[in-house]
């Protein structure tokens, strides 16, 4: 991997890049990194490599694209998985819908079962940019039919009066920014890229790379909160997903997004994150077995979260937006002693 650092070496001038940056400050992100190049290089043609070294690591001058960079690591997190777990076989950009020229990202066999990959990840600019600013911020859980408006002037009304008889200054009241229309349309577009003639032995699966363990739960609530993508009333026509069979939540995002700021390892595959893995209800087929097989193989939390009850008396209702944080925090770091996000 000589080459490979000299060749970061030469953007050395682009210092906002995660690579120099990692390089320069010393950090595993770096050295994990050359591990990951280094068994994409078996993985991969030369061409393939070179482009993901060059175009999707953008390891070429020019400005440092930081979301583009966070989306293209997150996926080859996902991809050195599976290919290095599945090497024999092993595809990236493989056209599976004789339909279009759409490809999915990676595919890999194992027993008699083949499994189509799709990797997403948001951008996270529109969230981010409300987290950071200094506001009353409100949010809803599934889809309520006023979208919360009622409550939301109700309280804001009373939060602003409050802020008045103490003679301080107003500030101003945001709705936390939902995303379950990026999922939607994540759903949408892999379906688009999987085959619409189900197979029994073939499995079409959704990554989606997730931000902090609040962030996991958000985008689980997108999937099973009222109205969700995955119940019975979504909120979405599920024809238009139906031909993805399962979707996987990591936290992939959160792993490499200003990883120099936080204390983090294990950035460069899916192996040691946290993983929840949901079968989509409204999928053409069964396909049972095949899709129990995916859930060995691949590291994850589902049977524990659904084992899982928070402490307490309330209602599942009320608890079960919250149980994939509590679990998290109160079961897995705080009992388990596992820190899947930083490190303690």
């Amino acid at each position: 991997m000589e080459a490979l650092t000299t060749k970061i070496d030469e953007i050395s001038l682009i210092a906002d890049h995660y690579l120099v940056k990692a390089k320069s400050i010393n950090n595993s992100y770096f050295n994990e990194f050359l591990e990951v190049a280094a068994i994409l290089k078996t993985l991969l043609t030369k061409k393939e490599w070179e482009f993901w070294f060059t175009e999707k690591m953008l390891v070429k001058q020019g400005p440092f694209a930081e979301k583009a960079f966070i989306q293209n690591a997150v996926e080859t997190s996902v991809v050195r998985f599976f290919g290095e777990k599945f090497p024999t076989n092993f595809k990236v950009e493989v056209k599976v819908n004789p339909h279009n020229d759409k490809n999915v990202d990676c595919q890999f066999l194992d027993s008699s079962y083949k499994f189509n990959i799709e990797v997403k990840c948001s951008d996270f600019v529109s969230k981010e940019k409300i987290d950071d600013t200094d506001a009353f911020k409100f949010g809803t859980i599934g889809r309520p039919k006023d979208r919360g408006e009622e409550a939301f002037k109700t309280i804001s009304s009373a939060l602003d009066l409050g802020l008045t008889q103490q003679g301080k200054d107003l500030i101003p009241h945001l709705h936390l920014k939902k995303m379950d229309n990026n999922l939607k349309d994540f759903l949408e577009s892999a379906h688009e890229k999987f085959n619409p003639v189900p197979r029994d032995n073939e499995v079409n699966i959704l990554i989606v790379g997730c931000d902090d363990y609040m962030d996991v739960q958000n985008w689980m609530n997108y999937l099973w909160a009222p109205k969700g993508l995955f119940t019975e009333n979504s909120f979405s026509d599920i024809a238009k997903y139906s031909n993805v069979d399962m979707v996987v939540f990591t936290n992939q995002y959160f792993k490499h997004s200003k990883f120099y700021d936080k204390r983090v390892i294990d950035c460069w595959s899916i192996a040691k994150g946290f993983n929840l893995i949901s079968s989509n209800p409204h999928r053409l087929k069964s396909k049972q077995a095949a899709m129990k097989h995916f859930i060995k193989l691949l590291p994850n939390f589902s049977k524990e979260l659904e084992r899982y009850t928070i402490p307490g008396s309330l209602p599942n209702y009320i608890m079960n937006p919250t149980k994939v944080i509590s679990f998290i925090k109160d079961n897995l770091e705080k009992k388990q002693n596992k820190y899947l996000f930083e490190e303690k």
